[in-house]
């Protein structure tokens, strides 16, 4: 007889993932460049020359990825879960609100892009290196192809399902706004990318807000899918035209500028959240089971706890919360390491 799979996420799912998807694709990291360095030296070629090669560059923009695939899905299959509900895959969004979602998503990553040029002038001020290189130049269609399939579907996709799906339900337990606010924090630190943090954080809180209004994760799919192809579409264009997407005039114009910008950022997001609560009249709960909790004689879930009562239930369980602060300890060690590598 075969097993009920189990239909949803809890809170040891949320931790543990997180601290799978943290550590175990730089194991792997190390491993590939083994595996490069035996190569390397099979055909006598440095491994400067060999990772210099274009289709190990490919190789390395995807690996990551890569491995939070095999990670989710190896987990999943061990914790039996099914991923497809538990992640409310198989909830379709309502088509007026995944519009609205889609114009937000827009006007986050339009209209803050002065605030991000004055934060990564500042860093650069500081003397960090904030330019971003994926290794290969995105200057004909075959390499932009690739990166829009590799580096903008598949880490919409994937990076989702972890965090929007597993990490938000999983934690939805202690109150919505907890996990919002949790799964926000973890998929920045994630990255470790300081020149990112302020908006991975905010768009996080904002997509993962959209997701719980919505009730499907999709909708936190395809904005994801939309930011990462912009992005990508817009440094090709940078590429083919050579254009320096770093070298911004800090004048009063452009001070003029961003102040217009993020007025207007403003009213467009609140005017989003009206409209989309204004459509979502009765609130549905997310596949988190209350005939689990239930069983388990265990409260019903309140999810209009706020973030300060949702981690003080949190807190409660011991284990789960040293294992939260260890993964966010080494989180940002991870994100200052990078930082420090940033250093000129």
């Amino acid at each position: 007889m075969l097993e009920n799979k189990k239909n949803f996420y809890d809170c040891y799912d949320a931790v543990r993932l997180f601290l799978y998807v943290l550590l175990l694709p730089y194991l792997a990291t190390f491993v590939l460049m083994v595996v490069y360095m035996m190569i390397g030296t099979s055909i006598n070629v440095d491994i400067e020359t060999f990772t210099n090669y274009l289709p190990v560059l490919l190789i390395n923009a995807v690996f990551m990825q890569l491995c939070l695939i095999v990670i989710y899905f190896v987990y999943n299959k061990k914790r039996n879960i099914n991923f497809i509900q538990a992640t409310t895959l198989d909830k379709k969004p309502n088509a007026v609100m995944l519009a609205i979602a889609i114009c937000m998503g827009f006007a986050l990553m339009w209209f803050s892009s002065p605030l991000v040029t004055l934060f990564e002038q500042g860093l650069q001020g500081l003397g960090f290196d904030i330019r971003q290189d994926l290794g290969f130049k995105l200057d004909n269609a075959g390499t932009i192809i690739y990166a829009l399939i590799a580096l903008g579907i598949i880490p919409a996709f994937i990076e989702e399902l972890i965090f929007r799906g597993a990490i938000l339900q999983g934690l939805r337990k202690y109150g919505d706004w907890f996990a919002i606010i949790s799964s926000a924090l973890l998929f920045m630190l994630i990255h470790a990318n300081i020149q990112q943090t302020i908006y991975q954080f905010v768009y996080g809180i904002i997509v993962g807000w959209l997701v719980i209004k919505t009730g499907s994760i999709w909708t936190g799919i395809i904005m994801h899918a939309v930011n990462n192809i912009f992005v990508i579409i817009l440094q090709a264009i940078y590429e083919i035209n050579n254009i320096s997407s770093t070298e911004v005039v800090l004048d009063t114009e452009f001070a003029i500028t961003a102040v217009i910008y993020t007025i207007l950022l403003v009213l467009l997001l609140w005017l989003g959240f009206y409209l989309i609560n204004k459509i979502y009249k009765k609130k549905e709960l997310n596949k988190y089971n209350i005939q689990e909790n239930i069983e388990n004689k265990q409260n019903v879930t309140n999810y209009n706890l706020s973030f300060g009562n949702g981690y003080k239930l949190f807190s409660q369980d011991k284990i789960m919360l040293k294992e939260g602060i260890l993964g966010v300890f080494l989180a940002i060690l991870f994100v200052v390491i990078n930082s420090v590598a940033m250093l000129n």
